[in-house]
C-alpha cells in the first residue's frame, strides 16, 4: 500500500529573482548511513587521552608561595576498554613544589568514556612537610575540569610541655610562671602559663618548627630564670625541664638551759629542711654550737621549713617550738629562735688527789651538799676509792659545796663549785709534823754526837739534817702518812740503818722517844771463844786473851781441873794491863773433876784475859781444862 507524503521546500530552497521555474526531482531515501551515525559516539567512547594539573602551594596566611613541599593527587581513571580488560584504573601522583610552589602532575591519563560518564569524578590533593600542614586534608575537585589546583598550608603546631624544678633537689614548683613567646607566619605571639602541683605546663599550639623562647620563668623563693630557647621539634619529641636555683640565706640559733636561761655550748643541733609536702629538701646537717651557745647555718633555702633538734649530754633533748619557713625563722627575734634543754641529773667522776705529788687519795670521806637549779637541795656522802674517786649526781648548772676529809694524814679542804658541769679534782694538802732522834751507844745507852745522817722520806723528799750534832736531831715538815728511812753511822761504829727503815711517820709520832733512838755499836773483832778451849798439861802456868766481840756483857766459862787445886783467873783486860787490875772471877783453886759452867760479866772492854796456874807442891805439873764462850 502506497503511503502518501508531504514533503516542504521552505527551509532549503533558495529562491532566485531570474529563474522562474523550477524543477523538483525525487529520488529514494537510503538510510543505511544511519547506522554509521549509530557507532560513531561508541567508537569515540574508546578514545584515550592525556592531561596536565598544576599544583600551587601557598601560606594560608599570607599567600606567599611554599617550595619545597610535598604533594600528591590520586584519582580514578575510567576507561570502556583498556588492555584487554573493561577496567578503572587508580592513579597516584608525588611531586615536591619548585621554587615558585608549583608543581606539575603531568600526562594524567584519562578517555572520552570518563569524560562523558564520569564527568563529576574527583581528584583528592594533599600537602605536607614536617613543619606544615594543610586543613582540611585531603582536598577535592572534578578532575575534568581542574587544570590548576591552589594548596594552602598553616604551620604545623603542637603542645610542648615545660618542668619547671628546683636545681637542687629537682623537685618540681608548683604555681611558677612561664612567660614566652614565638613567632608564626612572621607575627611573634605571646603567651603565660602557670605550672600545676606537678610543676608542669602546656604551652599550647605553638609551631613545631620553630624556637619558643622563655622570657622569664619565676617562682617565688627562687631566682628567675631568663631568655631560655627551645627547639620546639626537639621539646615536643623530649624533657624539657627548666631549673630554677633555690634563694638562700643564713641563719642562726641558740641553745639554752631551761632553768638558769644560759647558753649550753657545744650542744648538737639537728637541722632538718623539708618542703611543704614533707620531703627533706637539703638532708640533715649536724653542728655544733659555739661557747656562747649559739649556732649557724649557711646557705638555707628560704621555703624551707625549719625543723631543730638539739641534744647535749646530761641534757634531755629539745626541739624548736612552732614551725617556721627559713624565711620567717630569720626574722624571728633571738627569743624565739632559741631551744631550751632541761638538764637531766648525772654521775661525774670527782677525785681526791695529793696537792703536792697528784698521786689518788683512798679513804677520804666527802660530804657534798648540792644546791640544785630547780631549787632543790641534797646532801650526802661518798668515800673515795683506791684510785681517789668518788661520784657526784647532780644537774648541769647546780652549785655543789664539799668537805673533804681524812684525818690525821691530810689537812681538812673545803671546795665550793659553783656550777656543777665536769668532774673535779679535789687537791688535798697533806698533814705535816716534826720528828725528833737520838743517836745513842748500843751498849752503854748515853747520846752519841756528831754521827753522819742519810735521811729519806717516801714523799717529801726530805734529806736533812746530815748530821746528828749533840746526837740529839729533829726531822722537820715530814708528813703524817708517809715513811722515812734514817741510816746514822759513825767512825769506830758499825752503821745503823735498821733502826728506822721504812717506818710509818704516824708510827713514830705516837711512839715513845726509845722507838726513835737509833743506836750504835762499836766496830769491834769478832769474838773468837767458842768451842776450841784451853787444855794444859804438864804445864804450871798459861795465859791467853779472846776478844768478845763488844764491850760488855756476859759470856759462859767451862771449866775442869781434873781433880787438882789448879786455879783460873779471869781479867776484863788484855794480857800486859793484868797488873793494872782486878780478875772478875777466880775459881779460888777448887778441886774439880766434873766441867764446871760458870756466868760470868764483863763491862771493861772487849778483851778478856785467862791465866791459868796450879797450886800443886813440889812444883809438881798439873793439868787443867777451860772454854771461854761468846756472849750471848
Amino acid at each position: 500500500m502506497v503511503t502518501n507524503k508531504t514533503y516542504s521546500y521552505k527551509k532549503r530552497l533558495r529562491y532566485s529573482d531570474d529563474r522562474l521555474e523550477y524543477t523538483f526531482q525525487l529520488r529514494k531515501r537510503n538510510y543505511k548511513w544511519l547506522w554509521l551515525l549509530l557507532l560513531l559516539p561508541l567508537l569515540l567512547l574508546f578514545i584515550r587521552c592525556d592531561r596536565d594539573i598544576t599544583v600551587t602551594t601557598v601560606d594560608d596566611s599570607t599567600g606567599k608561595s611554599m617550595p619545597g613541599i610535598d604533594v600528591s593527587m590520586a584519582y580514578t581513571a575510567h576507561f570502556l576498554y583498556k588492555d584487554g580488560f573493561f577496567d578503572n584504573e587508580a592513579v597516584e601522583r608525588n611531586a615536591t613544589t619548585d621554587a615558585d610552589g608549583n608543581a606539575t602532575f603531568e600526562n594524567l591519563p584519562c578517555s572520552v568514556y570518563s569524560y562523558v560518564f564520569y564527568c563529576l569524578s574527583e581528584a583528592f590533593f594533599h600537602a605536607w612537610d614536617d613543619c606544615n600542614v594543610m586543613e582540611p586534608s585531603p582536598q577535592s575537585s572534578l578532575f575534568h575540569y581542574t587544570w590548576h589546583k591552589e594548596l594552602r598550608l598553616a604551620p604545623r603546631t603542637v603542645d610542648v610541655v615545660i618542668d619547671v624544678l628546683d636545681r637542687e633537689t629537682s623537685e618540681p614548683l608548683a604555681d611558677a610562671d612561664v612567660e614566652y613567646n614565638y613567632t608564626v607566619n612572621g607575627q611573634e605571639e605571646t603567651g603565660t602559663a602557670t605550672t600545676d602541683v606537678m610543676g608542669r605546663c602546656r604551652l599550647s599550639d605553638v609551631p613545631k618548627c620553630g624556637i619558643v623562647s622563655l622570657d622569664r620563668v619565676s617562682c617565688y623563693g627562687y631566682a628567675d630564670t631568663t631568655n631560655v630557647e627551645i627547639d620546639v621539634e626537639d621539646a615536643y619529641s623530649g624533657e624539657n625541664d627548666v631549673l630554677l636555683t633555690p634563694l638562700k640565706q643564713r641563719f642562726s640559733y641558740f641553745v639554752k638551759n631551761k632553768f638558769t636561761r644560759e647558753p649550753v655550748p657545744g650542744a648538737t643541733v639537728e637541722v632538718i629542711l623539708t618542703s611543704s609536702k614533707g620531703r627533706v629538701l637539703r638532708g640533715r646537717s649536724v653542728t655544733n654550737v659555739d661557747g656562747l651557745g649559739c649556732g649557724v647555718y649557711e646557705d638555707a633555702f628560704v621555703l624551707a621549713k625549719v625543723q631543730l633538734n638539739a641534744s647535749k649530754e646530761h641534757y634531755k633533748d629539745g626541739q624548736l617550738d612552732g614551725v617556721y619557713t627559713v624565711e620567717q625563722f630569720a626574722a624571728l627575734p633571738d627569743e624565739r629562735r632559741t631551744i631550751y634543754l632541761e638538764p637531766e641529773p648525772y654521775m661525774e667522776e670527782f677525785r681526791n688527789v695529793d696537792s703536792i705529788s697528784g698521786e689518788p687519795i683512798a679513804g677520804v670521806t666527802n660530804v657534798m651538799r648540792v644546791s640544785a637549779i630547780n631549787g632543790q637541795k641534797e646532801e650526802f656522802t661518798e668515800v673515795s676509792n683506791r684510785n681517789g674517786v668518788f661520784y657526784v649526781k647532780a644537774m648541769n648548772g647546780d652549785a655543789i659545796a664539799i668537805d673533804s676529809e681524812l684525818s690525821p694524814y691530810y689537812e681538812p679542804k673545803h671546795t665550793q663549785i659553783g656550777k656543777f658541769e665536769n668532774g673535779e679534782t679535789i687537791k688535798m694538802k697533806p698533814r705535816t709534823t716534826s720528828l725528833v732522834f737520838r743517836t745513842i751507844d748500843g751498849e752503854t745507852g748515853e747520846v752519841l754526837a756528831d754521827c753522819d745522817l742519810a735521811i729519806s722520806t717516801s714523799r717529801s723528799h726530805i734529806t736533812k739534817p746530815t748530821s746528828s750534832g749533840s746526837g740529839v736531831f729533829e726531822v722537820k715538815d715530814v708528813y703524817v702518812g708517809e715513811t722515812i728511812s734514817i741510816t746514822a753511822s759513825k767512825a769506830d761504829y758499825t752503821t745503823n740503818y735498821y733502826t728506822v727503815q721504812d717506818d710509818g711517820v704516824l708510827e713514830l709520832m705516837n711512839a715513845p722517844q726509845e722507838r726513835r733512838d737509833i743506836p750504835l755499836i762499836l766496830d769491834l773483832p769478832p769474838c773468837n771463844g767458842g768451842s776450841d778451849g784451853v787444855d794444859a798439861s804438864n804445864r804450871h802456868k798459861a795465859i791467853k786473851s779472846f776478844n768478845m766481840g763488844q764491850r760488855s756483857g756476859t759470856f759462859v766459862l767451862e771449866w775442869e781441873t781434873y781433880g787438882e787445886p789448879d786455879r783460873l783467873l779471869v781479867y776484863n783486860c788484855s794480857e800486859s794491863e793484868i797488873p793494872y787490875n782486878r780478875p772478875i772471877f777466880d775459881n779460888d783453886s777448887v778441886t774439880t773433876s766434873e766441867r764446871q759452867y760458870t756466868r760470868i760479866a764483863f763491862s771493861d772492854g772487849p778483851v778478856i784475859t785467862v791465866v791459868g796456874t796450879t797450886s800443886t807442891s813440889n812444883e809438881i805439873e798439873s793439868s787443867w781444862l777451860y772454854i771461854v764462850n761468846c756472849p750471848d
